[in-house]
């Protein structure tokens, strides 16, 4: 039952349910109060009441930082989720409360979000918006409904089948020797030695390696587990060559920082390229030497073998020489 009462100069609507706790809501206007107690009481009535105080009262900022603090280290790709949130809480769409965003809302951030970022990043994002308002709901007990679910998605290119020139190779290590971080350039080899993720090989520390017997251990990879790969004579040469930290990193950077370094090595050699495609080429290369599927996904973490298809280029030129080959 919805009751009004006058509180000095406003309005306050007063909703009993049994079995529940009371709800408030302050009006400037007596005719909003009257009607907003209408409303409400036709809606109990029908079993279309909906409390939305908690989720007006719980901004989006506040259920992201208690989906990273609570869900994210049940999860095997947690610690990447933390990153993601960690920036997205800096975005002004955190302000808001749960209640108050709309798929509007929701659609201008993706809009806004989509010209300075891949679309890619974009998904990334929505979902991360998606799952914590389902979180909410389903786990946490507030009534929201999620804006995410009533928008479309950025559509994604295709995967590149881009290549790396072996003058373009030489360009990106000469800048990376112009560098101040003594280990960009080892960095830029071994990952086209090894062909892993340019997060394994920021967490790699020195007792990760066994550099005589030429293999290292991943720990906490992408997929959730660890794995052992086996490094190159020239990956070796390189880790060698690196001091490691006193917590025994190899290369001591994290993604803002290292954005930062790679965005100089594009600039000064003139090569804009990902350097996520190192991992692309290293696979590519492989195929090329012989290296079958299994061999290759198990080297570079890849559980599904359609996705490796997609990430691999082998050149036209390898192609038309193993034809003269068999002719």
């Amino acid at each position: 039952m919805a009751t009004i009462r006058k509180m000095r100069k406003k309005w306050q609507v007063l909703i009993r349910r049994k079995g529940s706790p009371h709800i408030t809501k302050t009006f400037a206007a007596y005719a909003d109060a009257t009607t907003y107690a209408q409303e409400s009481e036709d809606k109990i009535n029908k079993g279309l009441f909906q409390d939305l105080t908690e989720a007006m009262q719980t901004t989006l900022g506040d259920a992201l930082a208690r989906y990273r603090d609570e869900v994210c280290p049940t999860r095997k790709w947690g610690h990447y989720e933390t990153y993601d949130i960690n920036k997205l809480l800096r975005n002004k769409i955190s302000d808001y409360s749960l209640a108050k965003i709309t798929a509007n809302k929701i659609a201008k951030f993706r809009n806004e979000l989509s010209k300075i970022s891949a679309a890619s990043t974009v998904n990334k994002y929505l979902t991360l918006i998606s799952v914590t308002y389902n979180t909410a709901k389903t786990e946490w007990d507030i009534n929201c409904i999620n804006p995410v679910s009533k928008i479309k998605r950025m559509v994604e290119p295709e995967p590149s089948d881009e290549r790396l020139d072996p003058a373009d190779e030489q360009k990106i290590l000469d800048a990376c020797s112009k560098s101040k971080m003594y280990w960009l350039r080892p960095l830029v080899i071994v990952a086209l030695e090894v062909g892993v993720r340019r997060g394994e090989l920021f967490k790699l520390k020195r007792n990760d390696v066994d550099l005589n017997a030429g293999t290292a251990h991943l720990r906490k990879t992408k997929n959730g587990t660890d794995r052992k790969i086996g490094l190159s004579p020239k990956a070796v040469e390189q880790l060698r060559s690196l001091t490691s930290t006193i917590s025994g990193e190899f290369f001591p950077t994290n993604p803002d920082q290292f954005k930062f370094y790679w965005t100089q090595v594009r600039r000064w050699s003139g090569v804009n390229i990902k350097f996520h495609l190192l991992r692309h080429e290293w696979a590519s290369r492989m195929f090329e030497q012989g290296w079958d599927i299994s061999a290759v996904a198990t080297q570079g973490g890849w559980k599904d073998w359609k996705v490796l298809r997609r990430y691999t280029a082998i050149s036209a030129k390898y192609l038309s020489e193993k034809f003269r080959k068999q002719s």
